[in-house]
C-alpha cells in the first residue's frame, strides 16, 4: 500500500511537471520558501535563547 502511494505521488508530480511547468515551479518555490522561513525562525529562536 505504501509503495503504491509513493508510485502514485511520483506519477502525479511527473504529470504535473509535464502538463503545467509554471505551476510546478510555483509549488517548489512555495516549499523552499516555507523551509527557508522555518530555518530562519529556528535560528532566531536559538539566538534569542542565548
Amino acid at each position: 500500500m505504501k509503495k503504491a502511494l509513493i508510485v502514485l505521488l511520483i506519477a502525479f508530480v511527473v504529470y504535473f511537471l509535464l502538463a503545467e511547468p509554471d505551476g510546478m515551479a510555483d509549488v517548489f518555490t512555495t516549499i523552499f520558501d516555507f523551509f527557508g522561513d522555518l530555518f530562519d525562525a529556528i535560528i532566531t529562536f536559538f539566538e534569542e535563547l542565548f
